[in-house]
């Protein structure tokens, strides 16, 4: 077993050799390095993350550690000093901060509270956020000014390879200005997220060999909050985890951790100091469980070698490097006009896929919790959010003055129609609606939403025996066409149905 201080080393020479040995018998060749080079775009030679490029050109993190990451959007400022304090003695030592909650009292109390820490010389403050700033200190502050980041892109619901061809042109105009940081979005696509940032790397390559300067830039991954859930809050622990794991995978030199609560500070007023508190904590035990406990920043490349992720980094460059073509001759604002319709498009396609359920989102369009409330009201927020649509309905239900029921009348064997039961259960939580037992009796409310659920040959058999039933409006489950009921079955336009029951109950007096 090898001493532990060899994992500090940067190069093995021995274990390359070894493994480039073993890796020439294995595919029968005799030159390794050739093997690791593609042409792209007819521009030339360019280097891969592959063997050669880790030794030569790859811009690798710097350091094997990574540190634990806090963020803060909306804190209790009159707690945030044992906050920032606790978090310090607890080895955090990268913190994000969002400028539009801040006001400059707010960043003096910050600012004496991490100045005065014994090694600040070891932190990292980013602030985050569209407006403008001002600060003197001297902690190591990074501006969002300062970032090379497509944030416009990736709120407008925009596809990696735009983010990325972006943020390619803007590493080009600013090629003689100090930038030192370039960061992504990711979400929760692990695999994705991983190429994504190599691909990042090698396009800095690329323009670097092609304007011949030699410069330093860092890499940087936010959490995207695109994804993220009001109700059943807890699921975007999963989501932080999946961005903070494939940071650090990829390579990343900064690694934001955002705790569970964020999306409620960005798009509520709710202060919770319960949740904020946990959530603070389940963001700094994330950064600490991955990168200490796990190692995973303690390899410099660990997605080298896979077909899949290789394959994909590649995609992506090679995407963004052709597109980035296009928008170089383009102002800012012109990229985005440009980038709109397909902007637009793929807006249009998350939503559909989510409204659909071709994509799951536990809580939201699947599996809820019906008995969550919120009772909160949403702010006006331009960034694209992909469950915020089914969340509106379901707030709009907790206003509701009528709440009624939900009763499903079945025909046949319990045992046989279970999945059927559990799926109009699904079906109407999903708004808030409470949905009775049909196993058990329940007084008949005046007002009720009445479910049909029997096989489909039964079906004419059980709208007879409920004929006489009085309902605010009749479901059936299944899909079948009778007179009087709607249907409701996989594959439809879950959202749709939904939002049409919801208006009809909020017209009800």
């Amino acid at each position: 077993m090898k001493p532990f201080s060899d994992l500090f080393k940067e190069t093995y020479d021995t274990q390359r050799n070894k493994w480039e040995n073993s890796l020439k018998h294995e595919l029968k060749l005799e030159d390794i390095g050739g093997k690791n080079f593609k042409k792209h775009l007819d521009l030339g030679q360019w280097p891969t993350l592959s063997l050669e490029s880790l030794h030569q050109q790859q811009l690798s993190c710097k350091s094997a550690w990574k540190k634990a990451s806090q963020t803060y959007i909306n804190p209790d400022f009159s707690h945030l000093k044992e906050f920032l304090i606790d978090d310090l003695q607890s080895g955090v030592r990268c913190f994000f901060f969002h400028k539009d909650f801040l006001e400059q009292s707010d960043w003096k109390l910050i600012q004496d509270i991490l100045e005065n820490f014994a090694d600040k010389k070891d932190l990292e403050v980013f602030l985050l956020g569209q407006k403008k700033f001002k600060f003197q200190t001297t902690l190591n502050v990074i501006d969002e000014e300062q970032i090379l980041l497509a944030r416009t892109i990736h709120e407008k619901g925009g596809h990696n390879v735009h983010e990325l061809a972006l943020l390619t042109c803007q590493l080009i105009d600013s090629i003689e200005k100090p930038i030192k940081v370039a960061g992504v979005f990711l979400d929760s696509h692990f695999f994705k997220n991983i190429a994504k940032v190599r691909a990042l790397k090698l396009l800095i390559q690329k323009v670097m060999h092609e304007t011949g300067l030699e410069k330093e830039i860092k890499i940087l991954t936010l959490n995207s909050y695109r994804e993220w859930t009001l109700f059943e809050r807890y699921t975007n622990m999963l989501r932080n985890n999946v961005q903070v794991a494939a940071g650090y995978i990829a390579g990343a030199d900064f690694i934001q951790s955002s705790g569970y609560q964020s999306i409620f500070d960005l798009e509520t007023n709710v202060q919770d100091a319960f949740h904020t508190d946990r959530s603070n904590r389940m963001a700094r035990n994330t950064g600490h469980i991955l990168s200490l406990e796990s190692m995973l920043g303690i390899v410099e490349d660990a997605a080298y070698g896979s077909f899949h992720l290789e394959n994909l980094s590649h995609q992506y460059a090679e995407s963004a490097w052709k597109l980035m073509q296009l928008l170089l001759k383009m102002n800012h604002a012109e990229r985005i006009q440009y980038l709109e319709v397909d902007l637009q498009k793929i807006r249009n396609e998350r939503t559909q896929r989510v409204n659909f359920r071709k994509d799951i989102m536990a809580g939201m369009n699947d599996f809820p919790d019906g008995k969550e409330k919120l009772n909160l009201t949403l702010k006006e927020y331009a960034p694209y959010r992909v469950a915020r649509s089914f969340e509106a309905l379901r707030l709009r239900v907790e206003k509701l003055k009528h709440f009624p029921p939900v009763q499903i009348f079945c025909l046949g064997e319990f045992a046989e129609l279970n999945n059927r039961i559990n799926f109009i259960k699904n079906y109407f939580e999903l708004i808030g609606l409470e949905v009775l037992d049909p196993l058990q009796t329940h007084k008949n409310p005046s007002e009720r939403v009445i479910v049909l659920c029997a096989k489909d040959e039964h079906y004419p058999e059980l709208i007879e025996k409920v004929s006489a039933e009085k309902a605010f409006i009749k479901f059936i489950a299944g899909k079948v066409e009778f007179s009087g009921y709607e249907a409701i079955f996989a594959g439809q336009n879950v959202y749709e149905v939904l939002n049409n029951l919801v208006k009809q109950l909020e017209d009800l007096k």
